[in-house]
């Protein structure tokens, strides 16, 4: 996902995953940032202001590639 969103013009990309060794994988591959999260819904208000500061403005795309209540609650709290 990331990098079809990289070929088709993303200025920018941030992953967020809950293992070290995906978010390595995606820096590797490269993502501009890589924000690590838990898998605790009571945390997304909290990693939704790390994802905004990794992104440094507004994020405007999201793609949710796991499906669960927490990664969709994540990732439309950080999408503007």
């Amino acid at each position: 996902t990331m990098l079809a969103a990289r070929a088709f013009g993303a200025p920018r990309i941030v992953i967020v995953d809950v293992d070290d060794y995906r978010l390595s994988v995606a820096k590797d591959l490269g993502a501009d940032q890589i924000v690590k999260v838990s898998s605790n819904i009571e945390d997304v208000a909290g990693e939704v202001l790390l994802i905004h500061k990794a992104m440094g403005t507004d994020v405007d795309v999201t793609f949710d590639c796991a499906g669960f209540t927490k990664t969709m609650s994540t990732a439309l709290g950080a999408t503007r």
